[in-house]
């Protein structure tokens, strides 16, 4: 497939300039109840040193000559705009890097780090919301000192990768969602190059920068991401399955016009008495809490058992028994209607699963608006759907077929058939969601990734769970186990593709309220269901049932 693509867009109205860094800032934050379309969180300190570095290889010495003499050079079309030596920094990081930084014409920025001890290993991490940033291996304080590296590279002795997705959130004139729809050139590679370029890009220069350290090509190649980077990784299994051994793809759905759809569904209904209030789906959020909590054995504030929370919202509705009394808190009827809708299937009224419907999280329907109308723009064009009143005009049955349309010829949504026959090949594919997820649907998410099994068994694959496998983080909100060091998801895929350990279980480690807690992460439709005795805080206390 070609990695140039491009497709007219209406120019886009000065009033809008502002938008960008609001909706391109909400791609930040981690586990828990978040509303964004999350990157990964940041890199904790690596616990561990790094795996020794083969024999045959380089010398520091000469490593360190190549980062001195690669800045300036053009290199698979990107070209090197500075580098960076980064010596040993126990316990951080046991072995020296260079940082190699470059950029492609229009916005694209690109992050390679290459490790002194090389293991042989090519990872590269997808980003989040509309991007806009680089995430980064490394992270650092506010005067610049490394506090932390990615255990990719510290802990598994890989070369990092990492790009912007193709606009700058920084610069609100190169900033995403609204310099796709601004009528230029630049615009539209910018969306082509989110939609799917700027991943072969990244690959590319970050191949040909490891060959120019190393004289070899990786031996192991691998993609991560979760959110917008689960996106990526589909795209990669998609566009260049031979590239890659090992896919880890977090909180997407396989079907971004489906849930493009969903999401502008409920952002049409606002200003409407069918519109929910952050208080109110807060409060609903809370009730939903409180009656499915014990379902997996424990009363430990999150829903660990979301397949058997079947609480039903019209118990909210103003003048119930068991509704607040505060007006501001309890549902009207059209807002209860609203939120059972969330909680259902949305069809086509030829019967037609748009998308299946949410789990219980905290924050349905919220900032869902800002998130369908960048995929609308990219799909359509047309910078009117960043707006709420083109918003308020969607209408399911029509923009839905305009929205897969759209987004498929811009490579920004997902080829089944494609990815099952990545699977089928025999390279290894985790799928996994949060299990609270408010913005994107973990039940749309396990029945694509179904119907990709389905079609993966169909090109020959006799058994589909020897290649892919699909997980709930419990309890969740978005993004929420995304980080290496909530969730090992390293050592899941490398295990699977380089030993043939295929994963069974692994655990969520995370804080809750001030207290760390740790819990497995099972094989859906398994979840993790107390034992009935121990600490409630310790995966041991649970098994996957």
């Amino acid at each position: 497939m070609r990695d140039e693509k491009k497709e007219p867009q209406a120019l886009l109205p000065k009033s809008l300039v502002l938008l960008a860094v609001g909706l391109a800032l909400q791609g930040c934050g981690g586990g828990g109840g978040g509303n964004g379309f999350l990157p990964i969180p940041a890199p904790a300190p690596a616990p561990a040193p790094a795996p020794v570095a083969p024999p045959s290889g380089p010398t520091a010495e000469q490593l360190k000559s190549t980062c001195n003499t690669l800045k300036g050079q053009v290199v698979e079309g990107v070209t090197i705009t500075a580098t960076a030596r980064f010596e040993p920094k126990a316990p951080i990081y046991t072995s020296g890097f260079c940082q190699v930084l470059g950029t492609r014409a229009p916005f694209l920025d690109i992050e390679i780090d290459v490790p002194d001890n090389w293991t042989g290993r090519y990872w590269q991490q997808g980003g989040g919301g509309f991007d806009g940033r680089i995430t980064s291996v490394v992270t650092t304080d506010a005067g610049g000192a490394v506090t932390a590296v990615s255990p990719v590279l510290a802990l598994k002795g890989a070369v990092y990768a990492a790009s912007n997705g193709g606009n700058r959130a920084s610069v609100p004139a190169q900033a995403a969602p609204v310099v796709w729809g601004n009528g230029t050139d630049e615009g539209r590679q910018s969306a082509t190059d989110y939609a799917y370029a700027a991943l072969g890009t990244t690959l590319r220069f970050g191949k040909a920068v490891t060959k120019a350290f190393f004289g070899t090509a990786p031996s192991h190649s691998y993609f991560n991401g979760c959110s917008n980077g689960g996106r990526n990784a589909y795209i990669a299994a998609q566009r260049w399955p031979q590239e890659f051994d090992g896919i880890v793809s977090g909180c997407e759905t396989m079907d971004m016009a489906g849930q493009t759809g969903a999401w502008l569904r409920a952002a049409s209904l606002t200003g409407t008495p069918a519109a929910l209030s952050p208080p109110q789906t807060s409060a609903a959020y809370a009730a939903a809490l409180s009656a499915c909590d014990a379902l997996d054995g424990a009363t430990d504030n999150l829903i660990g058992n979301p397949q058997a929370c079947t609480f039903d919202p019209a118990v909210l509705e103003c003048g119930q028994p068991g509704a607040s009394t505060d007006p501001a808190i309890c549902l009207g009827t059209a807002q209860v209607g609203t939120l059972k809708s969330f909680l259902s299937e949305l069809k086509l009224q030829n019967g037609s699963t748009v998308l299946s419907g949410y789990s219980w999280g905290n924050g349905l329907g919220l900032g869902w608006g800002g998130l369908g109308g960048g995929f609308a723009l990219l799909a359509s064009g047309d910078p009117a759907w960043l707006t709420p009143g083109k918003q308020a005009l969607f209408q399911l049955d029509t923009d839905y077929y305009m929205l897969g349309a759209g987004l498929a010829r811009i490579g920004a949504d997902h080829d089944k058939a494609a990815i099952a026959s990545y699977v089928a090949s025999g390279r290894k594919l985790i799928s996994w969601h949060a299990g609270s997820d408010a913005l994107l649907s973990p039940n749309d998410h396990f029945r694509n990734w179904t119907t990709m099994t389905g079609l993966a068994k169909s090109a020959g694959l006799a058994d589909p769970n020897s290649a892919t496998r699909f997980f709930i983080v419990p309890g969740a909100g978005h993004g929420g186990g995304g980080s290496l060091q909530e969730v090992d998801w390293a050592s899941a895929i490398m295990g699977w593709v380089e030993k043939g350990d295929a994963p069974t279980q692994m655990t969520y480690t995370f804080t809750a309220g001030g207290t760390a807690r740790s819990m497995p992460v099972c094989q859906y439709p398994k979840y993790p269901k107390y034992n009935g005795s121990g600490d409630v805080n310790a995966a041991a206390s649970y098994a996957c049932s």
